[in-house]
């Protein structure tokens, strides 16, 4: 069986590797990915047979034209697997000239509100007729389309990297991963209790995202810190971050900290990249009470409230291990992955 999976946007890369691994060995794979992407796949040579980067086209006409170029060219395959299955006009048109061709088209959903909204994915989903979702709980979503199926896998597996940073043995890290952005978490809260918790020179705070003093984020971000006079407990860096030191700072991490702001659409329709770094590396998290609902959560997660935050920082100097079990479930092994994912590839 021959397979590609496909990459049009710049984002998402981090779920690539664990569908590669799960179809190395049953599929001959080619990866079709957006150049942005480069650098970073190097370890997907030993799984796949062919890396091609798609040329970007800017215009109506030569967007149109790549289209059917890349549906010509996936029209060799059995099946399209298309790891951002929604808001791209290049995907939509992609898939919509996949009609003249009998290739399968499968997707992999970020917001599974789509289907349940978007005209887009109305349109995509004439063509697609199978959606994976990043956890079991958004599952729950309805499509309008009643031929759809869904299944859930879990993104979680990674190449194995260097460990270039030690950590020293008397700190603990807190490692907020992911792009600085005031809409998606709440920096404030977290200052807030800093500001209020005895000093501890144990406490570390990870930004394991570029912190750009250019970007208006990242300059509110600095300026908040250094008006509470806190710089002391953050680890921040202002360029790129390898994938080597970023694995680094996840896996070494005494409690991954998402310090997401509470919206319903992650209890709903979609997961933070963050849970899937804590699971992918079995660390436990540090979460608002507002994601206990969510099973995975409650099962791998401390929290706190509104009001408890400065306490629990100041306790986790004395918390030397969990005080329960963390991932226990079968869900969290390779081989029980990889069952649930090629179970509906070959469906």
């Amino acid at each position: 069986m021959k397979i590609a999976l496909v990459e049009l946007s710049k984002s998402h890369e981090e779920c690539l590797y664990s569908q590669v691994r799960f179809l190395s060995g049953s599929a001959s794979i080619d990866l079709y990915l957006h150049p942005r992407h480069k650098t970073q796949v190097t370890p997907y040579h030993n799984h796949c047979k062919e890396i091609f980067f798609i040329p970007i086209r800017f215009g109506f006409i030569k967007r149109i034209g790549l289209a059917f170029s890349l549906a010509k060219t996936f029209a060799g395959y059995d099946k399209v697997i298309f790891n951002t299955a929604s808001s791209s006009k290049l995907l939509r048109n992609t898939v919509l000239f996949l009609h003249f061709f009998t290739s399968e088209c499968i997707g992999v959903l970020h917001n599974a509100r789509k289907l349940e909204s978007s005209f887009t994915q109305r349109l995509i989903s004439s063509k697609i007729k199978k959606y994976f979702v990043l956890n079991d709980y958004l599952l729950n979503v309805v499509p309008k389309n009643k031929t759809i199926q869904l299944q859930s896998f879990y993104p979680i597996f990674f190449p194995p990297f260097s460990e270039p940073i030690d950590k020293p043995e008397e700190e603990i890290w807190l490692v907020v991963p992911g792009s600085i952005d005031f809409e998606r978490r709440d920096y404030t809260r977290l200052i807030t209790a800093l500001k209020t918790t005895p000093p501890n020179k144990k406490l570390k705070i990870v930004i394991l995202g570029r912190l750009n003093k250019a970007s208006k984020d990242g300059e509110k971000l600095l300026q908040l810190i250094s008006e509470n006079n806190i710089l002391h407990y953050f680890i921040t860096f202002q360029d790129f971050i390898p994938n080597e030191v970023f694995h680094t700072y996840i896996k070494k991490a005494d409690f991954i900290l998402p310090l997401l702001t509470l919206n319903n659409v992650y209890l709903t329709y979609k997961i933070s990249g963050g849970f899937n770094l804590a699971f992918a590396y079995k660390r436990p998290l540090l979460c608002h009470d507002f994601f206990k609902p969510i099973e995975d959560m409650s099962e791998n997660a401390f929290f706190y409230s509104n009001s408890s935050l400065p306490e629990v920082l100041h306790s986790l100097t004395t918390l030397e291990t969990p005080a329960k079990p963390l991932y226990q479930a079968p869900k969290w092994d390779f081989a029980f992955q990889r069952a649930r994912y090629l179970h509906l590839i070959n469906a």
